[in-house]
């Protein structure tokens, strides 16, 4: 596990415990999308220009997959070990289900590249998709229901900030931060409790979380607009809880 620590070594106060609500929500994304994914994949209708954007599209993905894990792996785990050291056996589970995912996540990715150069086929995508997805979504439950238990022991609501700013945040550019927030936002059922976890004052409710939503159904920005995949939601906010 490496040694990177961008944050003090103090337990979180109870009243002040972490919210990785964003955590959830990205989850949420990548769910959504691999079911998205598999509905386009088994269209047998499935148009060559609506192949190679959806090709584009699975690439940037498995990229943002790759960037998470990299944050978690070089700058959560360590810091959670430190205050937790109890956590050991989970967070060295996380950190080996990672590792068990680059395999599976490379041959998406090639098959995705594959799409988008008239190289492969939609069932060769398919079956690569098939190789990731059990994996990948055991992976997610895994870290929810015992990783984030311990960021919330172990950290509070500034510090979980802060990581999030260092180990992502910082490396996106303006366009790329405007790409993620409408992707993380496809589909999801904005209450009121959910605007106030991701950290949207109420008063910007509308102007900017319900544009981003609508936003990223427009024909020019998706790959899913006039399929059955558009009307898949994100379960963000279903099952998470503060």
């Amino acid at each position: 596990m490496t040694n990177v620590r961008p944050m003090p070594t103090e337990p979180a106060a109870a009243e002040d415990r972490a919210d990785p609500f964003t955590m959830t929500l990205f989850h949420s994304a990548l769910r959504r999308d691999v079911t998205r994914v598999r509905l386009l994949l088994g269209d047998p209708g499935l148009s060559v220009r609506r192949r190679r954007r959806l090709g584009r599209h699975l690439q940037w993905v498995m990229a943002q997959l790759r960037w998470h894990h990299e944050g978690e792996d070089h700058s959560l785990w360590p810091v959670l070990l430190d205050r937790d050291p109890a956590s050991r056996v989970v967070l060295d589970a996380m950190e080996a289900e990672h590792e068990s995912l680059d395999g599976p996540l490379l041959a998406l990715e090639a098959a995705a590249r594959g799409l988008v150069a008239d190289r492969a086929t939609a069932a060769d995508a398919l079956a690569a998709l098939d190789e990731l997805e059990g994996p990948l979504l055991a992976h997610l439950t895994h870290e929810e229901q015992e990783g984030l238990e311990i960021v919330r022991r172990a950290l509070s609501h500034r510090e979980w900030q802060a990581f999030e700013k260092r180990a992502w945040i910082d490396g996106y550019t303006a366009a790329d931060t405007l790409r993620f927030l409408r992707w993380i936002a496809d589909g999801v059922r904005w209450r009121p409790d959910l605007v106030r976890r991701f950290g949207v004052p109420a008063a910007l409710h509308w102007p900017v979380l319900k544009p981003l939503s609508r936003s990223a159904r427009w024909p020019a920005l998706t790959v899913w607009s006039g399929t059955p995949a558009a009307r898949v939601p994100s379960a963000a906010g279903s099952t998470s809880s503060r």
